[in-house]
């Protein structure tokens, strides 16, 4: 009974902030033409983590004694709120700095290793785990790792139901695991989360009448990526590799993202573009199929471009789930991804669109495009 409320709790506060929105829509709404990355229609609230926090505290009122997880929600709600605060303030002012942000996700990475006894991962890889058994090393690792998960959850929360969609995959999968492993807190957490997250989902996919927000993105993917190490931690029978693994997706979109910015176009790793993988399966397949520019046309295929992305990481997402106790199948699970992922972008790029993925395709379509449009040409 108590998931039901925590749903319900998070999908009625996201509908009160959506019929609500012209009283506030000045200041929490997204609608600069002059980003990159903007595809979305008029001016939306982007406050959308508000009720998932809702959705989350009313979790912690009804399972935080649940068989000792009232501990485990207390260190992570209060470490989250450095990165959590610094995304709220960015999402009404517009005026915090992704590095700022990523400061915050380092501080809220610091406390929580600084709070917690369990923070040291092993590798199976003699000298590395040597090195991280010593505290100055194991912090190091430990916030990059952390902070950079985060931030990565950020990045690709860039279309109706992506970033969301993608934690309600990972959150259901650390609860099944955490359920066949015994840690009921950490299935506790993970399944509140997700159900909070789905409540948001409602309202965001496939409608787009509100976004998750920076708030929102970096609580989520500070709160998957600290559970996800937990797990691991806590449970010596789950793989360390299960927690890269499904988190793998956003880490390689960042990567990716850096590469492409400092060595390929020469400029700084923070510098917006438009050509991250969901980007170009935006303008490659889904908008090359679907023409018509009407506005309702618009948000329907702004929105049929997470569930592509929802497909790849099941790639990831479903060995994780039914081999987590297996380091050999998670490792080759991870590089059918790597080299799935790899291969898709480099065909996107360069306008090598696989037939099968294009949703309705129409070969004059892309050349009335590139030419009312130029800059969308590979």
């Amino acid at each position: 009974m108590s998931w039901l409320v925590v749903f319900i709790a998070a999908t009625v506060v996201t509908g009160l902030i959506v019929v609500s929105q012209k009283l506030h829509v000045a200041f929490s709404g997204d609608n600069d033409p002059s980003k990159p990355q903007q595809v979305h229609v008029g001016s939306t609230p982007r406050v959308g983590g508000l009720a998932i926090w809702v959705g989350v505290l009313t979790a912690y009122l009804l399972t935080g004694r649940y068989k000792g997880a009232q501990a485990l929600w207390d260190m992570l709600l209060l470490c989250s709120l450095p990165v959590v605060l610094a995304g709220f303030v960015e999402d009404i002012t517009k005026r915090i700095s992704a590095g700022k942000r990523l400061v915050a996700a380092f501080a809220s990475a610091a406390l929580f290793w600084l709070w917690s006894d369990q923070h040291t991962m092993q590798l199976g890889i003699p000298g590395i785990d040597w090195l991280l058994a010593f505290a100055p090393i194991s912090f190091f690792a430990f916030v990059i790792a952390i902070a950079g998960a985060t931030h990565a959850f950020n990045l690709i929360d860039g279309f109706n139901g992506l970033a969301s969609g993608f934690a309600v995959l990972v959150a259901g999968s650390m609860a099944l695991v955490a359920y066949q492993v015994g840690d009921l807190p950490i299935m506790a957490v993970s399944a509140s989360l997700g159900l909070a997250t789905l409540g948001f989902l409602v309202w965001n996919f496939p409608l787009g009448k509100i976004f998750l927000g920076d708030g929102g993105a970096y609580f989520l993917g500070f709160m998957l990526a600290e559970l996800a190490v937990m797990l691991v931690i806590r449970n010596p029978g789950v793989s360390t590799y299960y927690a890269f693994l499904v988190v793998l997706y956003p880490v390689v979109e960042t990567l990716v993202s850096i590469w492409r910015r400092k060595v390929h176009r020469g400029v700084a790793a923070g510098q917006p573009d438009a050509l991250h993988l969901h980007q170009l399966i935006y303008w490659r397949l889904v908008r090359f199929g679907l023409f018509d520019c009407r506005p309702t046309t618009k948000v329907l295929r702004n929105s049929a471009t997470a569930p592509y992305l929802w497909v790849l990481s099941l790639i990831c997402m479903v060995p994780a789930t039914l081999y987590w106790y297996s380091t050999p199948a998670l490792v080759i699970a991870g590089i059918l991804f790597v080299l799935t992922y790899l291969s898709l972008y480099k065909r996107l790029l360069r306008w090598r669109r696989p037939a099968f993925l294009v949703i309705r395709g129409e070969p004059a379509a892309r050349k009335a495009e590139v030419k009312a449009d130029p800059s969308i040409e590979g």
